[in-house]
């Protein structure tokens, strides 16, 4: 089955079957992910959806190596009640709970984000635009703490191409992979 997407910088339809084709490893679907051994392989998750986010952290404890392409930073939202609480605390939050619509959810996320996240680079890489239209929230108590991990690395240039056993980004350098987890 062939599927098309549109592309957001450019307009054109792109084919992502036929983007995947040269790749000999195995190639996922997100919805796949529990199903799948990731012991001492490279895996490259390309996208970001609950179910990556989510398991981010279990693929870190098995895989050798884990790169996360990121095509845009998303909101991402504690997932538990406790997480939840510690971010309600802050004395703005508790003034407008009553206001708790996407506004507010953004705010608690850049601050989730704040906390989670000690280094400024990678915070910097991962602050979602809170001016956005169409906000995307996601939940995950480990998503951050997985990003920071010895053999977790993010990459935020855009993907150009797959080929037989890597993810070529724009920068020129060919990541080495295993498996491909797409959200696409």
């Amino acid at each position: 089955m062939v599927t098309k997407k549109k592309s957001q910088q450019d307009g054109f339809f792109q084919n992502t079957a036929d983007f995947f084709t040269n790749f000999k490893g195995k190639l996922i679907s997100a919805e796949d992910i529990k199903l799948t051994n990731f012991n001492g392989l490279n895996v490259a998750i390309i996208g970001a959806n609950q179910l990556t986010v989510t398991h981010l952290d279990p693929i870190c404890q098995k895989a050798k190596f884990v790169k996360v392409f990121q095509m845009a930073p998303h909101f991402v939202l504690p997932h538990t009640e406790k997480g939840v609480q510690k971010l309600v605390s802050h004395p703005l939050i508790i003034k407008n709970r009553r206001l708790f619509n996407n506004r507010v959810k953004s705010l608690l996320a850049i601050r989730y984000l704040d906390v989670q996240v000690q280094e400024q680079w990678l915070k910097r890489q991962l602050m979602p635009n809170s001016a956005s239209e169409h906000k995307v929230f996601l939940k995950s108590d480990t998503y951050y703490s997985a990003l920071q991990l010895e053999n977790c690395k993010l990459i935020t240039w855009p993907v150009v191409k797959i080929t037989e056993n890597a993810v070529q980004s724009m920068e020129g350098i060919e990541h080495l992979v295993d498996v491909i987890i797409t959200t696409y």
